[in-house]
Parts: C-alpha cells; structure tokens; sequence
C-alpha cells in the first residue's frame, strides 16, 4: 500500500472468518461483488454466478464460477433465478441509495424461500481529519486454504451499520434467519 494513503487509513484489528459449505451443491447461488478472491466462488465452484461491476475484479478471480460483469443495482437476471444470493463484502463500497437498489434487486432475483446471506464491514463514520479511509483486516478460512485480505472503503457522512443492512432488508419483505456482529464486522442471513 501506498504511504500516502495508508497514513488516511484506520485499521481494522484481523478478523477471523470461517466459511464452510453450507448451501446444497444442487443450488444456484448469485454471488454480487464477486471479483477480486472471488470467495464464495472458491466455496461453491461451479453453482456460483459472480458478477461485478469492475471486469478487471473478475478477471483476478481464480475460480470455477461463471463471471459476468453486470452492475447489482440493475441486474440482467429474470426474476426468481436464484436458490441463494451472497454478498461478500461489498456493500461497504457502495453509497447508501445504490446499497438499498442492489438489496432491492436481490429480493427480485431470488426464488421465495431462498437465503440472502451478507458478510460486510461497520464503517465508521467520516469525523474530519486525516483519516478518511477504514480497511478490514481479515484472515478468511475455507476448508482448502485460508486467506488474508483487506477490504478498504472511504468513509462517508454516515457510517454502514448491520441495523441499516437489517432494516432496509425486513423493509423489503427479507426475515431474518441468523445474524452476528462484533465491533468490527457482520454477518446477516434472510430469508424471502
């Protein structure tokens, strides 16, 4: 990283994230933001459609999904499409509106009983100074290999929350099935 900017950032301490195969092999999971580590790709190989907004991201991806470059806020898919929708640290790059519009359109693609499962970062809110830029450390462990990561985002005039994701989610029409936090990261899990 850059000198410059990393004297903008605050970091995150290493968070742990242990993934395991939990969706059936037979489901049709939609992985939004899945360039770069391309994570539950690497989970899931060929049950995955990952789209990104960034081709470059996709092509970085070393995984068996299919990779399609497609904005979440208005996605290409027909309705009902989809068993499972994933969205793995991503949210936190995106601005409020387009966050609400990309949650919208995850309800739209998913089949009625199907799981939107989301893993993002609370970003603090932007308080003036140096440091404008929050990056999550992270340690992902899947069965074959563990990785380390950070996920870095500008932050803004309101800080990203697990209660905004909920509320706007249960505001759709989503249950929540599962959820934990800390102080540092999230995990959701609805049901449509």
């Amino acid at each position: 990283m850059d000198k410059e900017i990393e004297k903008r950032c605050v970091f995150s301490p290493t968070q742990r994230v242990e993934l395991e195969s939990v969706h059936k092999r037979s489901q049709r999971i939609l992985d939004i933001g899945g360039g770069g580590e391309g994570i539950i790709g690497k989970l899931y190989g060929a049950n995955v459609v990952a789209i990104d907004k960034r081709a470059n991201e996709l092509y970085e991806t070393n995984n068996d999904s299919l990779k399609i470059e497609m904005d979440a806020a208005q996605m290409g898919f027909v309705d009902n499409s989809f068993d499972v929708v994933t969205i793995f640290f991503t949210l936190l790059y995106m601005p409020a509106d387009v966050k609400q519009a990309v949650l919208k359109e995850s309800l739209r693609v998913l089949k009625n009983g199907g799981v939107l499962e989301i893993w993002d970062a609370f970003v603090p809110k932007y308080e003036q100074g140096e440091k404008d830029i929050f990056v999550a450390d992270l340690e992902i462990v899947l069965p074959e290999e563990t990785i380390h990561t950070q996920y870095g985002s500008l932050m803004g005039k309101e800080a990203q929350t697990d209660a905004h994701i909920r509320d706007w989610c249960t505001a759709i029409g989503l249950q929540v099935v599962d959820s934990f936090s800390n102080n540092v990261l999230f995990h959701l899990i609805f049901q449509k």
